[in-house]
């Protein structure tokens, strides 16, 4: 019962990060384009400019926090296994595995990268 509420709270601060980022995101975007409003031509209808960069950011963060998804209970899973299997394991070889599990279920090019990192500093 405690690793499912231990996974959950993992799974929690993971969506709280993922909010967190596109709230910082489109925070960041808003004051670009409100410091950069003054500087458009008056000709340019600046709402129909806001919307569409609006809409991209959305589109873009939601395809990155998609992109992002741990699968905490999954990783769990491989881990728990690996260590049935191989009882020996030290603390740095499970951190390598879990690396290089989390490098290969995701597709999201920018986190394969970190993995292959952490794994190279976990040899």
């Amino acid at each position: 019962m405690t690793v499912e509420k231990d996974l959950h709270q993992i799974t929690k601060k993971i969506d709280d990060f993922n909010d967190e980022t596109k709230l910082n995101l489109k925070l960041h975007v808003e004051h670009e384009a409100s410091t950069h409003r003054k500087v458009l031509l008056n000709g340019l209808f600046y709402g129909a400019i806001h919307e569409g960069i609006q809409a991209i950011v959305d589109e873009r963060m939601n395809e990155f926090t998609k992109n992002t998804d741990l699968k905490p209970q999954e990783l769990y899973v491989y881990l728990k296994g690996q260590i049935t299997a191989h009882p020996t394991l030290s603390k740095r070889q499970l951190h390598y595995l879990a690396y290089d599990h989390l490098e290969h279920i995701t597709d999201n090019r920018f986190l394969k990268k970190i993995y292959k990192t952490m794994k190279k500093r976990m040899r």
